[in-house]
Order: C-alpha cells, then sequence, then structure tokens
C-alpha cells in the first residue's frame, strides 16, 4: 500500500518540521487539511465525526507519528511503497502503533482499546505475492513497474519481497527484450509471482493471447522449467479488460486461467494445518504471521462446543480450518468457486470429524438471510438452551463491507463477531456502521501485517452494545412521572390568560388553534 499521493506526501513528511506540517499538538491531533470553525459557531457534528476526520488517512496517521519521532529524513521517497523500509524495526513498530491510536483519536473511536501493534517475525523479504505491470515506455523499451497508482518507475528488485521474486524478474526482464519473445512482452499487463522462496508459482497476466503468442509462450515456458528451478509452476491468465486486479478478469467467456506446468494448487502450512489453494485465490501477503494471526483470532472469538461459526469471505478455509476444532458447527461463504472447492478439500484433510460446510455465494443481505442456516435466536427464542450462539468472522476485500451487510449480520444478533480489515481507512466507516446496528467494539489487535509500507491489519472484536441499567430509585421515578397532570393542572388561575390576545398567542406558541370561550351568561 502506498500513499494516495506518494511523492508530495513523502517529501511532506520529510520536511514537516521545517515548513510546519504535520504538527500535532501533545493533546490531540488534528488532521493537516482541518479548518478550525468559526468562533462562536454551534458544533453541529457533535454526534458525528470529529472536523476534518473524514479527511483524515492512515497515511496522514504515519506521517505524523514519523514526524514526532524525528525520523523524516529516513524515510524512502523514491519508493513510496516502501517507505519505512530504511526505519529500524523496532522505531517502525513504535510508529505504526502511534499512528493507529491518533487515526481511531481523531475519528471519534476508543483508542484506549488499541495495543502495541504485534510484529513480524519477517520484517523484509516477506511478500508471497509480487506483482510487476509489464509497459512499453515512449522510447519504445519494455519497462517493469510496481504499478502503484500512476509512477511508472521501473522496479526489479524490491526489499519486500523474497530473493528468489527478484531473481525471476531479472530473469523475464532479459528474456522479454530479445527479439524471440517481444510479442509476448508487448502482450502482457503483470507479471505475478506467488509462494515463498523455494517454491514459487509464475502467472503472466495478458491483455491480448492469439497462437502466436501462446506458442511463444510454451517457448518460454521451457526455459523456465530448465533455468529457473525454483518455479514450480506456470500459467496464463488472460484479462483483456486491463483491470487492475492483477487476478480478476471482467471478461465473459471461457475460464482465463491455463497451466503450462506444474501442479494446479499453491499450498501454505499455518496453525498445523496444510491449506491447498488455486492460483486465483485471495491469501495473506505475509505467510509468517499468520500462526499469531490465526491463534489471536482464535483467543477474541472464543469459539466454544456449542457454537455456530459463521466465516464470511471464507476463501479457502483459512479461518474456517484452523479454528474449526472447538465449534460444533462451522460454515464458511465465499464468491470464489475454485477457492470454495479448495476449502472443501481442507476441510476433510485436515478436520475429518468437524461439522464444516461452505458456501458458494457472494456475501450480500440476501444471501446471509437465505442461504445460511437459522440462527439460533429464531431456532430457541429467548431461553437458555443455547447460550453460546453465533460467532460471526469477516476478512472483506480492501474497501470493506456495505451497510447493508452489516445490518444483515446483526439482524442475527450474533454473540460475537470478529471484523478483519487489511485498509486502516475503512475502520470508521464500518465501525459506525456496527454502532448504528446495535454492536461497539470491546477489543483491538493490530497485526504488522505489511512491513516497510505505510498499511496495518485491524481485528475488532465487537459486541452488543450493553444498555444503561435502570437502578429500582430512578425506575420508580420514571413510572410515577409516566402519569403525567394535564397542563395547567394545580397552576394558579391567576396565571392563566387574562385576555383573548393573550390566549390566541399562548395557543400560536402551542400550534393550536384559538377558540374564544363561551361568557356565561
Amino acid at each position: 500500500m502506498a500513499f494516495s499521493k506518494p511523492r508530495r506526501t513523502a517529501r511532506a513528511a520529510q520536511t514537516g518540521r521545517k515548513s510546519g506540517a504535520f504538527k500535532p499538538s501533545k493533546t490531540s491531533f488534528s488532521a493537516p487539511d482541518e479548518k478550525a470553525p468559526a468562533r462562536g459557531a454551534k458544533n453541529t457534528t457533535a454526534s458525528k465525526e470529529p472536523d476534518g476526520a473524514s479527511e483524515f488517512l492512515f497515511q496522514h496517521a504515519v506521517a505524523l507519528a514519523v514526524s514526532n519521532a524525528r525520523l523524516e529524513d529516513k524515510l524512502d521517497a523514491e519508493h513510496p511503497h516502501e517507505l519505512l523500509v530504511p526505519l529500524d524495526y523496532a522505531d517502525e513498530c513504535r510508529v505504526k502503533t502511534d499512528a493507529v491510536r491518533s487515526f481511531w483519536q481523531v475519528h471519534g473511536l476508543p483508542a484506549q482499546l488499541v495495543r502495541e501493534i504485534v510484529p513480524s517475525p519477517v520484517p523484509r523479504g516477506y511478500r508471497a505475492t509480487s506483482k510487476r505491470r509489464v509497459y512499453v515506455a515512449r522510447d519504445g523499451r519494455l519497462r517493469f513497474c510496481m504499478g502503484y497508482g500512476a509512477e511508472r518507475e521501473e522496479t526489479l528488485r524490491s526489499a519486500l519481497e523474497p530473493e528468489s521474486h527478484n531473481e525471476v524478474y531479472a530473469w523475464l526482464r532479459k528474456k522479454l527484450v530479445s527479439p524471440v519473445y517481444r510479442a509476448v512482452g508487448r502482450s502482457l499487463n503483470f507479471i505475478v509471482v506467488r509462494g515463498g522462496s523455494e517454491r514459487l508459482t509464475l502467472i503472466l497476466n495478458f491483455f491480448h493471447l492469439d497462437a502466436a503468442v501462446m506458442h511463444k509462450t510454451k517457448l518460454l515456458a521451457d526455459h523456465v522449467r530448465a533455468e529457473l528451478p525454483k518455479v514450480a509452476a506456470m500459467f496464463t491468465f488472460l484479462d483483456e479488460t486491463h483491470s487492475e486486479f492483477y487476478l480478476e478478469s471482467r471478461s465473459a467467456g471461457a475460464h482465463p486461467f491455463k497451466k503450462l506446468f506444474g501442479s494446479e494448487y499453491l499450498d501454505l502450512t499455518a496453525a498445523g494445518c496444510k491449506f491447498l489453494y488455486p492460483p486465483s485465490a485471495f491469501s495473506q501477503v505475509n505467510e509468517s504471521i499468520l500462526d499469531a494471526f490465526l491463534r489471536e483470532a482464535k483467543k477474541l472469538l472464543k469459539p466454544g462446543p456449542e457454537s455456530t461459526l459463521i466465516d464470511l469471505f471464507s476463501g479457502y478455509g483459512l479461518f474456517a480450518v484452523a479454528l474449526g476444532d472447538t465449534p460444533e458447527r462451522v460454515v464458511g461463504m465465499d464468491f470464489n468457486g475454485p477457492a470454495i472447492h479448495a476449502a472443501s478439500g481442507n476441510a476433510l484433510h485436515n478436520r475429518p470429524d468437524a461439522d464444516i460446510e461452505f458456501i458458494a455465494a457472494a456475501v450480500t443481505p440476501s444471501a446471509i438471510e437465505n442461504k445460511l442456516p437459522p440462527c439460533p435466536a429464531d431456532l430457541y427464542g429467548d431461553d437458555e438452551e443455547h447460550p453460546e450462539g453465533e460467532l460471526f468472522i469477516l476478512d472483506p476485500p480492501r474497501s470493506g463491507v456495505r451497510p447493508n451487510v452489516v445490518a444483515a449480520i446483526a439482524k442475527r444478533s450474533p454473540a460475537r463477531i470478529l471484523n478483519i480489515f487489511c485498509s486502516a481507512d475503512e475502520v470508521p466507516r464500518t465501525l459506525k456502521a456496527w454502532k448504528h446496528n446495535g454492536y461497539s467494539p470491546v477489543a483491538v489487535r493490530v497485526f504488522d501485517m505489511f512491513p516497510g509500507s505505510p498499511n496495518v491489519e485491524t481485528m475488532v472484536l465487537l459486541e452488543k452494545t450493553k444498555k444503561k441499567p435502570v437502578s429500582a430509585a430512578s425506575h420508580g421515578k420514571k413510572n410515577a412521572s409516566a402519569v403525567r397532570k394535564p397542563r395547567g393542572a394545580g397552576k394558579n388561575t391567576a396565571s392563566a390568560p387574562k385576555s383573548n390576545r393573550a390566549a390566541k398567542k399562548a395557543a400560536r406558541n402551542h400550534g393550536a388553534k384559538y377558540k374564544p370561550a363561551r361568557r356565561k351568561s
């Protein structure tokens, strides 16, 4: 993840103290572009986010934390996607912890719940998925860039990727600029490398793939097998729409993936379970932190032997399988058919005796209402025969979930909900939706899933908002005040209006129509 305006933001962070930018007060934090309200103006947003909070992105919080720590001069302004790489890792963890707390504080969230960030066991060279956008420069040369924003600076090596990934890109760069494979290089959208340092999968994402290009690609695959022994599998992927999502095809028609050689699945081991997943499925880029990630998720959710765990956006079953040894039942849901198929196999292999099932469907309010099993509240009502009820875990894409999905989940009245955010900027919006539907955060865990970059992974545990208990004394007062006397009863008759003009004025103030009283004869 990079800043929205990488170069400008990086320079501002580096020179912030001299220019006066990013100067938070000692007691509170404010967004850089926040405007102070006029003197005497009323605060019309008391129940909403603080002024300027909606424009205060997590990147601003990171810039503030870096400035407070006096580390601006160490930032890598030339490579915004790995801006924090030059920092000592202990300093980077402190900066990110302070950034999360200030971000939550500015947005009116309970920053006291934020603990120290969970560090990554492998802070550099950790990425299990990397990519390069391939494009033809104005001079006609083929170039590889990181693909972040509009920047097209050629990059072959990255400190956040394993050396084996960097070797693959350097090797392909030499091959694709040669006359033999020039047509292949000029038909590519992306080159994607997935897997750890010793067992890799290579994916060539094409926007154009005819018979001639395919023939050359197969010849290239033969060279890959002979000269890159760490590449265990190779695929082609057709995306004629030039999507920014490098493993997404919006084109209708045949299945876009085609295997050239190797296994059809990637693999990883986490929480004592071995997972297989297709190359199109999402998987966390930092596999070194997954054990701590899954362990903390289980600790927060506390699944019991009578609970039902619902895993939305389940993918290939990472949470459903890893946490599936305790609950009575586990149900996963995801729209990706190949990932769901792999999830069923992972559950059968790792938890053969557990009740785990997966539903291939997009996570929508309709699917939550119609495709999930009946919720305990509908089955048991208000009795205590099923006290543990449902537990939900959500690990959605970077864009988060829609508020109507939040409302559909809250309608089932789950006991606990674990919402995972891979973008810190989505936290305020989603927590506002949860609050509107009766749930509030009770615990927060922040993981350095993306060391070296200005982003974090956030776990938020939500429970039903507890209503304030009513004391016996106040309850009696409430009942006593419920029976009110008619307006004006018990008042001195001398306080009544003495003229019709006064009576008309009093009626107008109360929205009633004036009716003159009849005089007694």
